[in-house]
């Protein structure tokens, strides 16, 4: 047996929760594949077959655990950084990308050929880049079935197919079982969809909630000692959520509510997104742990605070925000950054109809509040801002309605925001784990030493500021 299935033997056997959703287990005798942390009775070695993705275990016939539920585990394996075309294909692919436009469509934004996508997926995955977006829409449909009350047809359509009937069809052929027999239990009805979110020990939530508390927005967002949520708007859908963590089960219990569940997995998507459930901590901190020196009493497990999108990033790096500025500095940047938001609410007429939940403006809405001749220009809220953010804030919402496919390796040369705000749009943004450019101020004067030891925490160079940055402050 060689290193690394030893390795894998090992974390199986003491089901070691930092290696969830790293490997996969096939187990001979059942024809199941498995969660290493699957509570079952953990079967022999010689019947074992070890995969770095669930779908290279399906490829070879394997069924999903009913028990374990691969299907909840944590994303992001180890594979995932050794091809930045790969990385950039899944994260377009977890967005929905394949929904609405076919390979070439793909490859074309990559800037590669259709051809060379394949063969990456081939060798890499064991499958095409629409069988993986099949299978990742038929593994979230599966764990709505277990974990929501949404009926078949609102999970087919939630998970991004356009008939039951081909849902239903696509379903039986992955998983070798029908949704109805995938559901074994009565569901009680409820107006929140819950969902759990499970992620890779260790997950520092007070460093999450320390940089969320200093920069929430009133009426957008609301926390307290173990818990987060917020509003959001997703095209034409609006809702809100609240995330309450269970340290017991390295989960995150999601509480969401929406008024249209129909773009329900890229929803979800978002959300992971914004706590970085995905993020493989172990081999993380092993690197930081590294670069920090012995005598630095620096928590690790810090995971990257995301937003809703990149939009909304943007708007708050212009209006000051980045990752360790001073407290005084942080209240301005918040106090302005919730005017903004309450006057880009539409009217509803009537003091009966005061809205106590708000969203983050999209960027028409913006505009139209920021214009001269906008909706709401005359706010008082509005008049507030000085001309001179005013008008780097209309200059990023015009560059984002340009641009609503905004790419972070292609598209950000050309956007309107400085190279620290650039950082930090790109930080919250997109939750790049490697960022070059500076996230602070601070950044732009480092010494030789502070360069280097960046350097050597390469690439995972965006947890290095955000754990030093959670350690001054």
């Amino acid at each position: 047996m060689d290193n690394v299935n030893t390795l894998r033997q090992q974390a199986r056997l003491s089901r070691d929760p930092r290696f969830d959703g790293v490997f996969y287990i096939g187990v001979l005798s059942t024809g199941i594949y498995c969660r290493p942390i699957c509570p079952a009775p953990t079967p022999k070695e010689e019947n074992i077959r070890y995969f770095d993705s669930a779908i290279e275990a399906s490829a070879q016939g394997f069924r999903p655990c009913l028990r374990c539920r691969p299907d909840s585990a944590p994303g992001s394996p180890a594979w995932i950084g050794k091809e930045t075309t790969l990385k950039r294909a899944l994260g377009l692919i977890q967005a929905g990308f394949l929904q609405e436009n076919a390979i070439p469509a793909l490859a074309e934004k990559l800037g590669v050929t259709g051809r060379y996508l394949r063969k990456l997926f081939t060798e890499t995955l064991g499958c095409s880049p629409k069988q993986y977006a099949l299978y990742q829409q038929i593994l979230f449909s599966k764990k709505l079935l277990h974990e929501t009350h949404l009926s078949v047809t609102d999970i087919a359509f939630a998970a991004g197919f356009n008939s039951v009937r081909r849902f239903n069809d696509c379903f039986q052929l992955q998983m070798q079982l029908s949704p109805t027999q995938v559901r074994r239990k009565k569901t009680h009805h409820s107006d929140a969809i819950c969902l759990m979110l499970y992620f890779r020990p260790p997950f520092n939530w007070q460093a999450f909630h320390d940089f969320v508390n200093t920069r929430q927005i009133t009426g957008m967002e609301w926390l307290n000692d173990n818990s987060y949520g917020r509003s959001f708007i997703y095209l034409d859908t609006k809702g809100e959520f609240t995330a309450t963590l269970n340290p017991d089960k390295h989960a995150i219990s999601i509480e969401l509510t929406l008024d249209n569940p129909k773009y329900l997995y890229l929803i979800i998507n978002r959300i992971k997104r914004i706590f970085d459930v995905d993020a493989n901590q172990t081999v993380i901190d092993s690197v930081l742990a590294d670069v920090l020196s012995a005598n630095e009493d620096v928590p690790l497990g810090v995971r990257i605070p995301g937003v809703w999108n990149v939009f909304e990033a943007g708007v708050r790096s212009l209006c000051g925000e980045s990752i360790g500025t001073h407290r005084d500095h942080v209240d301005d940047s918040r106090s302005i950054l919730t005017r903004i938001v309450q006057c880009s609410q539409p009217h509803l007429g009537g003091e009966e109809n005061v809205q106590t939940t708000t969203y983050f403006p999209t960027p028409d809405a913006l505009l139209s509040a920021l214009s001269p001749h906008g909706e709401r220009a005359n706010s008082a809220a509005i008049n507030d801002i000085n001309e001179a953010l005013g008008e780097k804030l209309i200059a990023w919402a015009k560059f984002c309605i340009e641009h609503p496919d905004l790419d972070a390796q292609r598209d950000f040369c050309d956007s309107p925001l400085s190279s620290q705000q650039k950082g930090y749009t790109l930080l919250r943004g997109f939750g790049l784990p490697d960022l070059s450019l500076p996230l602070d101020d601070s950044d732009e004067t480092l010494n030789d030493n502070a360069k280097s030891r960046m350097d050597n925490a390469i690439p995972w160079r965006s947890y290095l500021a955000l754990t030093l940055a959670n350690k001054d402050n």
